[in-house]
């Protein structure tokens, strides 16, 4: 039977539509592939970043842990600084509370002694003293000094002795207070710096102003605490053994009082002396008071020494912080010198000062650190001074009647030094070097 045109062309249109459709199938089954590929490489690519961003919240954590500890560590270590630095102020603080109370009680106990003294003058021995016209005569085989000057003469030593020995403590807490207080310049001045180290050379001797430039004292100042006392002892002392404080008398009124002293009795040298100190002072001052004057000096002098190693100050500056202190030293060695050059007259007293590059003698000084620096150096090396520390006091008398010849010393205080070999217990040298001392002696 023959085929219908209709169903062939049913069957043709047929197969086209299944073609087209398996064609159109083959593309979008095409197109999803490569869709769901980008989308794998889309969501691989999301993945990675995923993970390299977690990467990085782990390391920013761990960073963070890490600053958060070290930050930790810091505030702790800065806390327990604090509070060491903190004891260390409290501990200082204590230690001038104790000075001031100790210059107290050693301020009354001078007053306690200088009315002692002021009794034991007016006494009717006393008074023979000052009168020897009016002194009954000695008989015949009886010792020639009298028990009355004996007994002045002891009055004194305690007066004078404890006058010394709270100077000494007057220095020493400025000093502590002026080195407590001692800070490095963050920018430095040449120009004043070099005049200040002129001064200091000129003060101290160049080796104390070499150590003072050339070694650095944040980390730990007690060179400066040395230095420091060594000036104010040097300028204490100038102060008492001064006869009318002009340099250029001073070696004529000295060498008049020596020579008659080899010739005369104790006592008329020492009216002598006595009257040439008190008029030549009224002359030059008529009772101007110089406490003022010379505390401005101290603090200059100061002021250099702090320049020189590295501060940033000036005199005005120190003056306006320890005026009070400085005119305390500057009264007490006033004191001491009109003490002991207008009121004495039964016999001398001296403060005494080691020179630098002086050979260690322990029967004449002692050293401040209780022979602990002494062992420091190379072996062999002999300890030299550096610097006093304290003052000394020593006291010379004629016998009474005797008229030719020298008086006799005895020591009451030794003066306490700084010896050389501090370098090397400091680190400042090493043991093969040569100390200050040495090396000065050599050139």
């Amino acid at each position: 039977m023959p085929s219908s045109p209709i169903s062939f062309s049913n069957v043709v249109w047929g197969i086209a539509l299944l073609l087209t459709t398996v064609t159109y199938a083959n593309t979008v089954t095409r197109r999803l592939r490569e869709q769901n590929a980008v989308l794998q490489r889309e969501m691989e690519r999301g993945q990675a970043e995923r993970e390299q961003l977690m990467a990085q919240v782990v390391a920013e954590r761990r960073r963070a842990t890490r600053f958060e500890e070290e930050k930790r560590g810091e505030s702790e270590f800065w806390s327990r600084m604090d509070s060491l630095a903190r004891e260390e102020l409290s501990r200082k603080q204590q230690a001038l509370r104790q000075k001031d109370a100790e210059l107290v009680a050693q301020r009354e106990q001078i007053r306690d002694l200088k009315n002692n003294l002021r009794r034991t003058r007016s006494l009717k021995h006393g008074s023979t003293i000052d009168s020897p016209e009016r002194r009954p005569a000695v008989p015949d085989g009886a010792p020639s000094e009298q028990p009355d000057i004996r007994a002045v003469i002891s009055a004194y030593d305690e007066v004078i002795l404890h006058m010394v020995r709270t100077l000494n403590l007057e220095i020493s807490e400025v000093a502590t207070q002026v080195t407590n207080s001692f800070h490095v310049a963050e920018a430095p001045e040449p120009d004043r710096a070099a005049l200040a180290f002129e001064r200091a050379r000129e003060a101290m001797g160049p080796v104390m102003a070499e150590l003072l430039e050339t070694i650095q004292h944040q980390d730990d100042p007690l060179l400066i605490d040395i230095a420091l006392k060594a000036d104010m002892v040097g300028f204490a002392a100038e102060i008492v053994s001064a006869w009318d404080f002009q340099h250029q008398s001073r070696s004529v009124f000295m060498g008049v009082y020596k020579q008659m002293l080899r010739s005369e009795p104790q006592l008329v040298a020492g009216r002598w002396r006595s009257h040439a100190q008190k008029y030549s002072k009224q002359r030059l001052y008529n009772g101007r008071d110089l406490a003022a004057g010379f505390s401005q000096q101290l603090a200059e002098r100061i002021a250099d020494l702090l320049t020189v190693a590295g501060a940033a100050t000036t005199t005005e500056a120190v003056h306006a912080a320890y005026a009070r202190h400085l005119e305390t030293i500057v009264r007490t060695a006033l004191d001491l010198q009109r003490l002991i050059g207008e009121e004495v007259v039964v016999c001398d007293y001296e403060v005494l000062v080691v020179h630098f590059d002086t050979v260690f003698d322990a029967a004449q000084m002692d050293d401040i650190y209780g022979g602990e620096v002494a062992m420091a150096g190379p072996p062999g090396m002999v300890p030299r001074v550096l610097s006093t520390a304290d003052l000394g006091l020593r006291r010379v008398q004629k016998a009474a009647g005797v008229v030719e010849g020298e008086g006799e010393a005895t020591m009451l205080l030794k003066p306490k030094v700084v010896l050389d070999t501090i370098v090397y217990e400091l680190g400042l040298v090493d043991d093969e070097d040569a100390s200050p001392a040495s090396a000065e002696t050599a050139t």
